[in-house]
């Protein structure tokens, strides 16, 4: 957008329609104003655009988060019950709507989430980068039944700053020993989708790779965790050429200040409060862990860009970090469709936001 007699006039960088020659570089991006229309929902006039690549037409709306959508501004008031322990069925009953238009606006806002906070990564990277003292650990959850499907979230923070880098879901094999009734439940199971095994090594050296290309260049990797044997692996798999200062601490040590894992048990006990599927013993927990991790995205941009550190203080983890500047809304995290550096094919894309 450019200002231009006190108001914000848009100009399209790059066009959203798919199969145009110019996402791959076969022409260039050119394009003309082609009149405008008038939004019923609230009576605001859209500016048009055509392309000389693909000689198809689009508008301002079309790079919007609310494209599409009949009420624009409900996903904004959505946003704020799902990072407050609602669940989307009462969301949907809160905002007299339907279940299943909050579930479509869920699944935009979470692919919305992923992007955006990669996009703050990749912006970060190419300004250096970032160093610190960075935390993992795992929290336990399950996908439609408590015993037979297990699910591991893998959250990694930057200590001081309480900046989430990265959270990956992934399965856990079934709790053995079983009950009878249990055990023959766990055996039709494995009939239809496999043997469940363990995901966990998985996601944490995922999100050590995250890390990875986030940290400044030749910087040693400062590394708290619990004495779960597995993460020094994966961290030093994850990052072969790095020098890795590792510190451990019991998990049953007792979890108050004094605890040097206390940033990320706090970090932990703030998704459980926020995160409705994530509350134990109640209806409310996921049904599939793409949801999971789905809901994990958008809260990952509310705690990181939106929410200050303490309720003292406005400064968000991102700005405490320096991945940003300023702190973000709602309004200004989930305005756009695609950040402006995403590939064709990223932007093109229509799978899940399932961290894949």
């Amino acid at each position: 957008m450019t200002a231009q007699g006190g108001r914000l006039r848009f100009i399209p960088l790059f066009c959203p329609r798919i199969g145009c020659p110019s996402a791959y570089g076969e022409r260039a991006f050119r394009w003309i104003r082609r009149g405008r229309y008038r939004r019923q929902c609230d009576g605001r006039w859209i500016p048009r655009f055509h392309c000389s690549a693909c000689d198809r037409s689009f508008s301002s709306q079309t790079y919007r988060s609310s494209f599409r959508y009949r009420k624009p501004v409900l996903h904004l008031a959505l946003l704020p019950l799902l990072c407050s322990k609602v669940t989307r069925r009462q969301a949907a009953r809160i905002l007299g709507v339907n279940r299943k238009t909050v579930e479509r606006r869920f699944v935009r806002m979470a692919q919305i989430a992923r992007d955006f906070h990669r996009w703050k990564l990749s912006s970060s990277r190419a300004q250096g980068g970032i160093s610190g003292v960075f935390q993992l650990d795992e929290l336990e959850t399950f996908e439609h039944h408590r015993l037979l499907k297990p699910v591991t979230m893998s959250v990694l923070i930057e200590r001081r700053s309480y900046f989430v880098v990265d959270l990956r879901a992934g399965r856990l094999a079934s709790r053995r020993p079983l009950h009878r009734r249990n055990e023959e439940r766990a055996i039709e199971l494995e009939a239809l989708e496999g043997r469940r095994a363990s995901d966990s090594s998985a996601c944490v050296q995922r999100s050590f790779r995250t890390l990875a290309q986030l940290l400044r260049p030749g910087c040693a990797v400062y590394l708290q965790t619990d004495r779960k044997p597995t993460y020094p692996v994966e961290c030093r798999k994850a990052m072969p050429r790095r020098r890795v200062i590792h510190s451990t601490e019991s998990s049953r040590t007792l979890r108050n200040k004094k605890n040097l894992l206390f940033p990320i048990n706090h970090t932990l006990a703030m998704m459980r409060d926020g995160m409705s599927c994530l509350v134990r013993r109640s209806w409310g927990h996921s049904k599939r862990r793409t949801g999971l991790q789905r809901h994990a995205w958008i809260w990952c941009v509310y705690r990181n860009y939106v929410r200050g550190v303490t309720n003292s203080t406005r400064t968000t983890p991102a700005q405490s970090a320096g991945v940003c500047q300023a702190a973000f809304t709602f309004r200004e995290a989930f305005q756009w469709r695609w950040p402006s550096w995403m590939s064709p094919s990223q932007r093109h894309s229509k799978g899940p936001a399932s961290g894949v």
